[in-house]
């Protein structure tokens, strides 16, 4: 976690996260608030619906423009737009602007939150240097997410109380910007090639995420787990006004309570870092969750609400983190952005869901019901999917870190995903601390390195001539042309290198002439015309 931290660009990229999810919490909680004022729990239903499905059908689609564009690119943007609709709320909420204008632009709110977390998803494996830091980074993620979910809708609760909703989405609004400036000239790999239309993309990813029934039951576990999310979200708005007389502000304290027990969940999803196999975690997690919740039932009061809401935001904290992470695994690694948007989608529709579920249960026999009934459906769930979770787990081993790094580099940027997934597989990481000799001018070249992390500095006939870093490689003119090394390389600091044998090297350029045509112009540029 340390080493992750050190990494200053995910340090930047995870803080904007957690402005985004402070903001994206406190805008939906003020709009349930907003919509339960003018029509009860009904209207908050409704205006949650009215967020959830036109994103629900476009995630799909955006996650296909995410594939062909530049992930840190499309979080910019994803950002800015956030930031200009929550502005556009709160001056529709403080000028007492209709109902039914507030109620138009909050899915223009929902459609720029819908892009974040698939283009973080595509591009964090990008920036980070090593598996353990992709695991690392999502934990970080966890601890920034319920940090935000923690601060922002306690002061969100607050403002509520004090002046009503209009101020709480303005704050909103003003933390999606900064996110939006954090993010601005993130260094990233080329987008990965492809001759598809944005129409055929949209099939590929939707088919992707079918046709892997590995990638088609983490999305259906996860739709479970957003329903018992919207339903939580609306039993909060019900409890703190309706049964624990909080008042409007204790919506926010509420989910702060949830979000403060996600907080606390970092001392245990830190040691999921390196940890092999994440499903029976997973599972305890979405488990303790829904119990926690029906316990709640037995006899509501504030301090057993606070208390077992916690525990639910612990548990749950697991339960999203092992599984974002067990599906950054799995996923094809050509379609990563594509299937975490339709994962975007599926979120929204289990969302609704819950909202739904909890207006029939509230109705069919109390909010006591909707309490109760997720714990049922969470117990039947690990018992009919353990045994094919842990299949998945066994079989998680698909090298996206690897494939990020190579997709930085010239040579391998044009690769098809499964070539290049191929040449990630063959990797072998090798640390160098600094002063190292790398590579000897003269030697014979047996491999090509890639450069994860650290500073080298390249060498001819004694006289520095360059200086590489993350996203280089070296020692491909020596393969290419069949040669004593014609430079040395030296570690000026602790590097992380990978390694590639001759062999898979060299067979590389034979399959793929785009990939040997780079090759050979970049032993060009650095020493001259072919011999």
């Amino acid at each position: 976690l340390a080493s992750a931290l050190r990494n200053r660009l995910l340090r930047r990229v995870e803080f904007s996260y957690g402005l985004f999810t402070g903001a994206e919490w406190a805008v939906w909680i003020s709009l349930l608030v907003f919509a339960y004022g003018h029509g009860g729990a009904s209207a908050a239903a409704e205006i949650a619906l009215v967020q959830l499905i036109p994103c629900a059908l476009l995630a799909p689609a955006l996650g296909a423009v995410i594939d062909r564009r530049r992930p840190g690119r499309i979080l910019l943007v994803g950002y800015f737009v956030q930031a200009t609709t929550m502005a556009g709320v709160a001056v529709a909420i403080a000028t007492g602007a209709p109902v039914w204008m507030t109620f138009a632009l909050a899915p223009l709110v929902c459609i720029g939150i819908t892009v974040t977390r698939p283009a973080q998803a595509a591009l964090v494996p990008s920036i980070v240097r090593t598996p353990e830091e992709l695991t690392a980074s999502n934990v970080i993620a966890g601890w920034v997410e319920h940090a935000g979910q923690l601060a922002v809708p306690a002061v969100a609760g607050l403002l509520l109380a004090v002046s009503g909703p209009a101020l709480a989405v303005a704050m909103a609004a003003g933390m999606a910007l900064l996110a939006g400036i954090l993010v601005v000239r993130i260094p990233e790999p080329a987008s990965a090639p492809t001759d598809q239309t944005l129409t055929a993309r949209l099939g590929s990813n939707l088919a992707a995420a079918w046709r892997d029934p590995s990638t088609r039951l983490l999305l259906s576990l996860d739709v479970f787990y957003q329903a018992f999310i919207g339903s939580l979200d609306l039993l909060c708005v019900i409890l703190a006004v309706s049964v624990l007389g909080l008042g409007q502000g204790g919506a926010g304290y509420l989910n702060a309570v949830v979000a403060a027990g996600g907080l606390a969940a970092g001392a245990i999803t830190a040691l999921l870092v390196g940890r092999p196999r994440l499903v029976g975690v997973m599972l305890a997690g979405i488990l303790g969750a829904t119990v926690a919740l029906a316990l709640l039932a037995v006899h509501p009061t504030v301090a057993g609400a606070f208390l077992l809401l916690a525990v639910v935001g612990l548990s749950g904290s697991v339960f999203d983190i092992t599984g974002r992470t067990l599906l950054q695994r799995t996923a094809p690694s050509d379609a990563l952005a594509g299937i975490f948007s339709v994962r975007e989608s599926l979120m929204n529709v289990g969302l609704a869901i819950g909202t739904v579920i909890v207006q029939v249960a509230v109705s069919a026999g109390g909010y006591r019901t909707a309490l109760v009934a997720p714990a049922g459906f969470a117990l039947l769930l690990v018992v009919l999917l353990w045994r094919p979770l842990s299949a998945i787990d066994d079989a998680a081993d698909v090298p996206q870190v690897e494939i990020a790094l190579l997709r930085s580099i010239r040579i391998f940027g044009a690769l098809p995903a499964p070539a290049i997934e191929g040449v990630a597989r063959h990797l072998v990481p090798l640390v160098a601390p600094a002063g190292t000799v790398v590579v000897q001018e003269g030697d014979a070249g047996d491999r090509y390195y890639a450069v994860a992390d650290g500073v080298l500095t390249v060498h001819r006939d004694g006289e520095q001539v360059a200086t590489l870093g993350r996203g280089d490689g070296f020692g491909e003119i020596a393969l290419v042309r069949a040669i004593p090394r014609v430079a040395s390389v030296i570690a000026r600091s602790d590097c992380l290198l990978y390694e590639l044998d001759k062999e898979p090297f060299v067979l590389l350029l034979t399959g793929h002439p785009a990939a040997a045509q780079e090759a050979k112009a970049t032993a060009t540029r650095h020493i001259g015309r072919e011999p």
